[in-house]
């Protein structure tokens, strides 16, 4: 591991974003591109119970949003907080993650591999809490009040009424920053937070424009021309093999895969499918199941 950086709240590199808002941290941990905390950016959350509409417009808005140059803040969750990280690293884009937890108890376990990706590839992950600090649920709601603190604007993927994500939504809205929401399905439960939010006037947006024309300091950022690279920390090849496996000539929806594989729940599933089509070992059809490349 790289060695850890402590920002003190007097200290030039603390964000001026962060002693604006209420209750700020006074000491920062911090592991990987401390310049990113200077930087305009923008926050996408989300639930961890994400779905697959949900998986397919987190990936749109976050490539969208690294293309111009912006990084991503998010809490380095399972589900949305996960795939927003993910797909800016493999677009070559910046990430920050602010933990829950102090730098010896990363959470969850299975994000270790995700952690050590953001660091590695100039990234930033930061924590209030001090090395040996173990993960609470408590700290992770207040985690959510640095997520919201260090962005210019929250973009809320899927929501259920009462979560973590509203929250963080409410916690934005004290802060001045402007809140967005994508849409939700009628149909699921996890649109109904953000359609609530669209109604208690967050910005309901549908593409990447709509998200921009919110931000003049966004506006004029023409956004990167290099192609997408190579993530330097791979998952070892022998975690996918149990998936490729399964999917040799087939194409099976999430539940299928998880029904045949003898070890892994649909989290730790849906997890490393994410990590095998950012790879580009598998891709997802929409409606029908995922195939490999």
């Amino acid at each position: 591991m790289k060695e850890i950086q402590e920002i003190n709240f007097i200290d030039d590199e603390y964000p001026e974003k962060l002693r604006n808002i209420k209750n700020p941290p006074q000491k920062l941990y911090a592991l990987g591109n401390i310049k990113l905390l200077k930087k305009p950016s923008l926050a996408i959350v989300g639930t961890r119970h994400i779905t697959e509409y949900g998986i397919q417009n987190c990936k749109y808005f976050a490539q969208e949003i690294v293309k111009k140059d912006i990084p991503i803040v998010s809490g380095m969750a399972v589900g949305t907080d996960s795939i927003a990280h993910k797909t800016a690293l493999k677009c070559n884009g910046e990430t920050i993650a602010v933990l829950g937890s102090g730098f010896k108890h990363i959470f969850p376990k299975e994000n270790i591999g995700l952690f050590e990706k953001i660091i590695y590839n100039n990234g930033l992950v930061i924590t209030e809490y001090s090395p040996e600090m173990t993960p609470k649920s408590e700290r992770f709601l207040e985690r959510n009040r640095i997520v919201s603190g260090l962005s210019e604007g929250v973009l809320v993927i899927e929501s259920a009424y009462r979560s973590g994500t509203s929250v963080t939504a409410k916690l934005a809205y004290s802060q001045g920053k402007i809140v967005m929401a994508l849409p939700g399905r009628l149909d699921n439960s996890y649109g109904v937070g953000v359609n609530k939010l669209i109604q208690e006037g967050a910005k309901l947006v549908t593409n990447i424009e709509d998200i921009i024309c919110n931000f003049p300091q966004f506006m004029n950022k023409l956004g990167k021309t290099n192609e997408p690279r190579q993530i330097s920390f791979l998952e070892v090849k022998e975690e996918y093999q149990e998936i490729m496996e399964i999917l040799q000539n087939q194409i099976l929806s999430i539940e299928e895969i998880v029904q045949k594989t003898k070890t892994k729940n649909l989290r730790e599933t849906l997890n490393l499918l994410i990590n095998m089509e950012l790879d580009g070992i598998v891709k997802q059809e929409i409606g029908v199941g995922y195939k490999l490349l």
